[in-house]
């Protein structure tokens, strides 16, 4: 016999909250690591001793984005489906010359899939 579950209204019948927190925190990293380079690249922060902080961002935005990207293999959460896109970008920025316009645009790319995983995030809570 099997059991049913019973949903607790206002309660999302999908998604769990580690997923969701995954989705959150690589969002998080990402804009935390834009406005760091964006700071960088408009000289408001000088790195000659600081470029690590950088590094340690990206390192910290593509492991937590990697992470999330497998929610739904191991939830029933499907809203970090959009964080597949981002890999991308994530895996041919460091090989773009940050002197370039092409590292930033390829920062930029990865936007979109952060914003439709964030907004399908707080869309599946309601």
């Amino acid at each position: 016999m099997g059991r049913k579950t019973v949903w607790r209204r206002g309660s999302p019948p999908t998604g769990s909250r580690p997923a969701r927190q995954l989705v959150t925190a690589a969002g998080l990293a990402y804009v935390a690591n834009c406005l760091w380079g964006t700071a960088v690249a408009v000289r408001l922060i000088r790195t000659k001793k600081l470029r690590v902080v950088h590094h340690g961002l990206f390192v910290v935005t593509a492991t937590l984005t990697g992470v999330a990207a497998t929610t739904p293999a191991w939830t029933r959460d499907r809203t970090a489906l959009f964080l597949l896109p981002a890999l991308v970008p994530l895996a041919v920025a460091p090989r773009t010359n940050p002197r370039s316009g092409a590292h930033w645009k390829v920062a930029v790319a990865a936007a979109p899939s952060y914003l439709g995983a964030v907004l399908a995030r707080r869309r599946s809570e309601r």
